[in-house]
């Protein structure tokens, strides 16, 4: 299949697969970088996450350690004694060694906390928080205690007792330690975090909504409903789109608070430098298609359409066309070569006019010899016939004979025109058959050609080497009566004469021998009258001119004379 592809549909095919497989490799290294990429931008947000959460857990951890711990602190088992009921001054000094101790815990802590201690049996409330009076009311821990940090008005609070066992009935508790603190550190730790990345971390929970840095950007409101309607697990990442931008979420959910870190990332925005690589490694594919495109046009243009031209003009030339010029108006290398090539088109043109010159002038040499020729036994045989006739005082037959033979004579030597009408030679053949009928008294003859290609010119001596043939091969060597019709008419264009006789006839090789000698070079061994018709007809009308032999249903041989007229129109 390849193979019979031209040089120029090869070229343009490597071009457009080279084109492609560039294309194809770099598409699937931009994806593959992309991925990479992408893979690691997730990544490195969920660690980062991952040391954001970790540092909230741990100072969490740290508030719910000294929450359990507080309760067997000296100074409160002391602040419990019971003998200090009466001694108010001592139960003060306790007292205030707790909360200086809880201070001393808020000060060195990271976070300030608000530590409140409640002892239900003493009706007493110690806190660290000043500005507020915090009364102790009995109805206030009638509940049972959630053991996990609670969220409520901006603040994150955390219960204990003392036992452990009074979470479920706070009031048979000695101690109940209460630590809170506000959605501002959160706050203040997101927004260390966002200083640390290219994020925008927060925190989000279904019911109680986001805690976001102090930089709130209005894509968290757009991001609330992807977080809503997603599932969420402990931890994972998802994909969203937010006006038009691609964004990369990813959360992990606080054990103790039972938030979600969530930090998100605009993808496009990131990827953008490679993006912007892509669409111009594109618009240069685009520019170089384009210019392969002018590539291969100007090589249409310039080389295959003069090969084109080339290709067609050497194959009218092996067909026998030797009249084609190539016409080529630029200036370049074909134009020399189409000059060369009209030269030989021209110089073989020559050449082979010649040859037909040649080969005319040698058949026309011949057909004026056939003319020349005077058969001297058929000439001598109306000399004797007309001595004959003499002696038996037959004045009428020998005029008749004299008449017929001076007229045959005078047509068959006449050499001032090539070509005669059917007329003027079916004259000629009845001055013949006239002469033969004389001699041959046994022989008759009809002629019918229709008067429409009467005046239609062929060549000189069409008619008569072929009469002559059925006269004396046909007629002459069979004793009984003989005859020949000759007939004519037009159809479609194409002219035809016919002669037929009842003489000997042919055998089936013989035609097909006959036939065979019409279309070979002539040699010694044939005849020159028929060929030669057969030829002159070929050459003046073209294919399908000639003659055509069959058998006849006169017993004899049926001759057709076949020709398109396309010079006398």
């Amino acid at each position: 299949m390849l193979n019979r592809l031209n040089v120029f549909t090869k070229i343009a095919l490597l071009v457009v697969i080279l084109l492609i497989l560039v294309l194809f490799l770099y598409t699937y290294s931009n994806r593959e970088s992309v991925r990479v990429i992408e893979h690691e931008i997730q990544n490195n947000t969920k660690n980062q996450l991952s040391t954001f959460a970790e540092s909230v857990e741990s100072n969490i951890y740290q508030l719910s350690l000294y929450g359990m711990s507080i309760g067997q602190d000296s100074s409160i088992q002391e602040y419990q004694r019971p003998d200090y009921k009466d001694i108010p001054y001592e139960r003060t000094k306790a007292g205030s060694a707790i909360l200086e101790k809880m201070n001393l815990y808020n000060a060195a802590s990271k976070w300030h906390s608000t530590i409140t201690l409640y002892f239900p049996r003493m009706e007493k409330v110690i806190s660290t928080d000043y500005y507020a009076y915090i009364p102790y009311r009995e109805n206030e821990f009638t509940e049972p205690l959630s053991q996990s940090w609670t969220y409520n008005d901006n603040q994150f609070i955390w219960h204990t007792t003392d036992p452990t066992t009074a979470m479920s009935n706070p009031s048979k508790a000695k101690l109940i330690t209460k630590i809170s603190f506000p959605v501002h550190h959160l706050k203040l730790l997101l927004n260390q975090n966002k200083l640390n990345n290219k994020g925008d971390p927060f925190m989000f929970h279904p019911e109680f909504g986001l805690i976001s840095n102090s930089t709130e950007k209005s894509t968290l409101k757009s991001i609330l409903p992807s977080l809503q309607n997603a599932q969420l697990q402990a931890r994972g990442g998802f994909r969203t789109t937010l006006d038009g931008t691609e964004y990369y979420v990813s959360y992990i959910q606080s054990k103790s608070l039972g938030w979600y870190y969530v930090d998100y990332v605009p993808m496009q925005q990131i990827l953008k430098p490679i993006t912007i690589s892509r669409n111009l490694f594109y618009a240069s594919i685009a520019v170089l298609i384009v210019m392969s495109i002018l590539v291969l046009y100007t090589l249409f243009r310039s080389v295959q359409v003069p090969l084109l031209q080339l290709v067609r003009g050497t194959n009218r030339l092996s067909t026998g066309d030797f009249s084609v010029r190539l016409n080529h108006t630029a200036h370049n290398e074909f134009s020399l070569l189409f000059a060369r090539f009209n030269i030989m088109a021209q110089r073989i043109q020559e050449l082979i006019e010649n040859v037909y010159e040649e080969k005319l002038r040698r058949r026309e040499a011949t057909l004026k010899q056939l003319q020349s020729q005077i058969n001297p036994h058929f000439l001598y045989n109306c000399l004797f016939y007309i001595k004959n006739m003499a002696r038996m005082k037959n004045e009428k037959a020998v005029v008749a004979m004299a008449l017929n033979l001076g007229e045959y004579y005078r047509y068959i030597t006449r050499s001032e025109n090539d070509m005669a009408t059917i007329r003027e030679e079916l004259a000629m053949v009845k001055n013949y058959l006239e002469i033969q009928s004389l001699r041959l008294e046994r022989m008759h003859f009809t002629i019918d050609v229709s008067h429409a290609i009467l005046d239609k010119r062929v060549p000189r001596l069409t008619l008569q080497p072929i009469i002559e043939n059925a006269v004396i091969h046909g007629l002459e060597p069979k004793a009984e009566n003989g005859e020949i019709r000759i007939y004519g008419d037009c159809k479609d264009d194409v002219y035809t004469l016919t002669v037929e006789d009842s003489g000997l006839g042919m055998s089936d090789k013989q035609l097909d021998q006959m036939k065979y000698d019409l279309l070979k070079p002539l040699d010694e061994n044939m005849g020159c009258g028929t060929w030669n018709v057969h030829q002159r007809l070929s050459f003046l009308y073209g294919e399908g001119a000639g003659l055509t032999y069959h058998h006849s249903s006169l017993g004899g041989v049926k001759v057709d004379i076949i020709w398109h007229d396309n010079t006398n129109k």
